[in-house]
This record gives structure tokens, C-alpha cells and sequence, in this order.
């Protein structure tokens, strides 16, 4: 698989963010079964080897797990503050 080019750039504004916390932090947007959007705080967990797709982990009984059986497509935002980044991220959202 080819990794897309922002997988690298992520990767770098990850590294160059490393000693805050906080850089862990993005907010996932999904859809609500009534069409109403969602958005909430999850910790990156990593890449998927290999791939650009990126990992969470969450409990199966949030609301979250019900959005994305519904609608499994999502947007996220991730801000650094070190580095004054930000990534705005939309694609589909699996669950593993």
C-alpha cells in the first residue's frame, strides 16, 4: 500500500509535538441516526501497520460505536500547539 503524503507530514507534526501530552488529543465529528452531528475528545492510538489509517480505542457500549454502525464515515480535527498545526482528516471510520 502507498502511504499517502499527509501520513508523513502527521507523523513529523507528531514527533516535533512529543512533549505535550495533550498532542494526543483530537476530536472525532460523526453522524447521529437523526442526522445531527456528534463530536468528542478520543487519544490517537498509532497507525494501523502500514497503513494511513489511524487508531482509537473505544468502549463498545459508546454512543460512538452506534454513530459509525450507522454512518460509518467521520471527520477528524487535530491541533498542535507547539507547532501551530492543525489536520482536518474525513474518510470512512472501520471498526476493528
Amino acid at each position: 500500500m502507498t502511504l499517502a503524503l499527509w501520513r508523513s507530514h502527521l507523523a513529523g507534526t507528531l514527533h516535533r509535538n512529543r512533549s505535550l501530552p495533550v498532542s494526543r488529543y483530537l476530536q472525532l465529528a460523526t453522524v447521529r441516526a437523526d442526522g445531527r452531528p456528534a463530536n468528542r475528545t478520543v487519544v490517537f492510538r498509532g497507525f494501523l501497520e502500514n497503513t494511513n489509517q489511524l487508531k482509537f480505542i473505544t468502549d463498545i457500549r459508546s454512543e460512538k460505536i452506534e454513530e459509525i454502525n450507522f454512518y460509518p464515515w467521520g471527520e477528524i480535527c487535530w491541533y498542535f500547539p507547539k507547532t501551530r498545526e492543525q489536520f482536518r482528516i474525513a474518510g470512512q471510520l472501520v471498526l476493528v
